[in-house]
């Protein structure tokens, strides 16, 4: 058997910090590890014990947030797992398996110090408490360390596609709380079952270092404060994550909990297979990377190592842009490269650079911030163009307006970043990819690039088992890299970057993000500049200034400075003017993505290429194997052979009309008793309904105790008798 098939390969946990009885059970009779979430109300949390001892046999775990009002000596036998922070005090429970939540390495180390049992990689996009690191990097981080030698659980934008790729890249399994939140099992206020079901990923906020529902008027505050009042009752402190916009379609289309499991542990089991024999396949572009990639012999070395590298524009005049494509033109010749263009840029500028395009013709382009309308001219030029999509809304809307040629580009990367983190985006728009392809049958039209923390043979391996479905429906699939250039000896020799941006990256620990404005957010590394930011935002906010002001003066202080850091350039004037490493280390954006934590030595573009080809495949390859999946195709056979079947009968009931049991029916059977009756009044008066049937049979009331069997009696409805 495959150690897929393990119940630890799903852990669900109770929603928003409340106990859920019905949620567990249902779970653990699905062959996941159900995990109730005790919160912080004593008398919820011991009723909620009683009735999943009263329901279940078996074995269950249970969560302890902080503030929590039991202890480990309140738990029944049955719970085997307890899944809790750091500093809870409940990492001592001898006999018990103690996963603990970590949101950065260095709680991890401590954590595995302390003796966990295991760890819950929980990343930004998560709900309540959370750090500053996605899960698609933090579990990268966790796994690459040494010091990490028990097993690590994926939380944080999970969903099946998802789960597939933190599996493979060495998860021992996923954590699922919110993406449950709207299964038949839960019953919720309907204030806030609403606001589930019309989440988008884009509704939540930090406060406090929780990750909550971002309602209108909802302000900072500390974390204890915040963790007071979390819970399912109060929206305004709902702790939700950017999956919570999962749990809208999970619901719709597996229904119940035990559906939302088994489709899980399905794609994880069919994407590592299918992923297996074609991960080295994935193809591989260097993203426009603004006052990086600007040089033709940058492009290159990248197109020599089997790339496709991509030219950044960005706000080069037409005359500028013109002679930067007719080089690179001339140096590549036939090999692939592309040009990446601004949607948003001034339409003067617009239309000259896309002159200068139309001229050079390259075979790609990518639009960022822009619409299909942008481009079909372009593609009717044979230009084939991508367009960055980075909500579901607008990939539903770019579909039915004809584009096909997509970049999800997760928040993970350096620069302007979006909203979502690259698990819940790649999950969010994978699943709206297969259901339009289920109606529209298109898939085979389509190319989707990925992008957010890629780098190396794990992250690579991951995209590849997230990728699996689509690429078995005839989608391109690639990857685009932007960041882990940085770390390549050609970006220095090719003028990309002077070797002080490269120093920075190589010394970067943590990266920042720093926000001019609602929505306007730029990852860059904390360097000197990120103080020189912060203490101008502090300033313009203490004395008081409109915030639009603030907005606008906030922008105008990042102009250049990543052309300080990357050229050593300033502007004075009409000119540019060389400054010196000093000047280029304190006053220079150090533009890069989360990656940068990961890689802290220099590297070849063609020992980079093959890391994420080859290295990937191989790295999938070892996964597969450590996990006792077989990926051989089953043998075909125009006969196919006879089997025995082995039949296990473990019960027989049934209700008939005119018998409420089997006895009865068989005595019915046996007198000949014609159960065909008039229609029963209390299901539909004739006189008032003509035109149905007059004669029917009817099945007798059946007497039923929903929660005798941890059934909310409103889920009813909704499941198999």
């Amino acid at each position: 058997m495959s150690r897929l098939q393990d119940r630890e390969l799903v852990v669900g946990v109770t929603p928003f910090e409340e106990p859920n009885a019905p949620l567990v059970v249902a779970l653990a009779r699905a062959g996941a590890v159900g995990v109730l979430d005790l919160g912080r109300n004593a008398l919820r949390a011991r009723a909620a014990l009683a009735d999943v001892h009263r329901w279940w046999s078996g074995g269950f775990g249970v969560r302890a947030p902080a503030g929590c009002p039991l202890s480990p000596a309140d738990l029944p036998e049955q719970v085997e797992m307890i899944v809790c922070g750091p500093g809870s005090g409940w990492s001592a429970a001898p006999g018990r398996r103690v996963l603990m939540e970590v949101v950065s390495v260095a709680e991890a180390r401590a954590a595995v110090r302390a003796g966990a049992s295991g760890l819950v990689a929980k990343g930004a996009e998560a709900g309540g408490r959370v750090g500053t690191t996605s899960t698609f990097v933090l579990l990268q981080r966790l796994l690459a360390d040494p010091e990490i030698c028990v097993p690590v659980w994926a939380a944080g934008g999970i969903g099946p596609h998802t789960a597939a790729a933190a599996v493979a890249g060495g998860a021992a399994g996923v954590v699922l709380d919110a993406q449950l939140s709207l299964v038949a099992e839960m019953e919720l206020p309907g204030e806030v079952a609403a606001a589930i079901r019309g989440m988008d990923g884009s509704e939540t906020a930090v406060v406090g270092g929780h990750r909550l529902f971002a309602r209108p008027g909802l302000r900072t505050g500390d974390p204890e404060t915040v963790a007071n009042r979390l819970g399912a009752r109060d929206l305004g402190a709902l702790p939700v994550g950017q999956d919570g916009a999962l749990a809208a379609p999970l619901a719709a289309r597996y229904v119940t909990a035990g559906g939302v499991v088994a489709a899980t542990r399905t794609a994880v089991i069919d994407q590592l297979r299918g992923a297996a024999p074609s991960s080295g396949g994935l193809s591989v572009m260097q993203g426009p990377m603004t006052r990086v990639s600007d040089q033709a012999g940058f492009a290159g070395a990248v197109a020599a190592a089997g790339g496709v590298p991509f030219l950044a524009l960005s706000l080069m005049s037409g005359e500028q842009a013109g002679v930067l494509l007719e080089r690179t033109a001339m140096l590549l010749g036939q090999r692939p490269w592309g040009v990446g263009i601004l949607g948003f840029v001034p339409p003067e500028l617009r239309q000259a650079q896309l002159t200068a395009v139309h001229r050079a013709r390259p075979p790609y382009a990518l639009i960022a911030g822009g619409r299909p309308a942008q481009a079909a001219p372009l593609e009717e030029a044979g230009i084939q163009t991508m367009l960055h999509v980075p909500s579901p809304g607008l990939l539903d809307r770019f579909l039915a307006e004809g584009a096909r040629r997509f970049v999800f580009e997760g928040r993970e990367c350096g620069g302007h970043v979006g909203p979502r983190a690259s698990f819940p985006l790649w999950e969010l728009q994978l699943q709206r990819l297969l259901s339009y392809d289920d109606a529209h049958g298109c898939a085979a039209e389509s190319h989707v690039l990925f992008a957010g923390g890629i780098h190396d043979e794990r992250s690579a391996a991951m995209v590849a088992a997230l990728a699996a479905p689509l690429v078995q429906r005839g989608t391109r699939v690639g990857i685009v890299m932007g960041t882990a250039y940085l770390f390549t000896e050609e970006a220095v020799t090719a003028g990309a970057i002077q070797p002080g941006f490269q120093q920075a990256a190589l010394a970067c620990e943590r990266t920042v993000l720093l926000e001019t404005a609602p929505g306007h957010a730029t990852r860059c590394a904390d360097t000197p500049y990120v103080r020189t930011f912060t203490d101008t935002r502090d300033r313009l906010v203490a004395a008081g200034v409109p915030r639009e002001q603030m907005w606008g003066e906030l922008e105008q202080l990042n102009l250049g400075r990543l052309r300080i850091a990357s050229k050593g350039l300033r502007r004075d004037g009409e000119e540019l003017v060389t400054v010196d490493e000093n000047v280029q280390h304190e006053d220079g954006m150090v533009m890069l993505g989360e990656i940068a934590t990961l890689r802290h030595a220099p590297t070849t573009i063609a020992e980079l290429h093959t890391q994420v080809t080859e290295g990937a495949a191989e790295f999938l390859t070892t996964r597969v194997a450590e996990l006792e999946l077989d990926t051989t195709p089953a043998p075909r056979s125009a006969t196919p052979a006879a089997r025995p079947l082995d039949v296990a009968i473990v019960g027989m009931a049934g209700v008939f009309p005119g018998a409420p049991d089997l006895p009865a029916f068989w005595a019915n059977v046996l007198a000949g008793v014609d159960a065909i009756t008039e229609v029963p009044v209390d299901r539909w008066d004739p006189a008032v309904y003509p035109g149905l049937p007059g004669w029917g049979g009817f099945l007798p009331e059946v007497p039923f105790d929903a929660l005798a069997y941890g059934i909310p009696p409103a889920a009813l409805a909704s499941i198999e008798p």
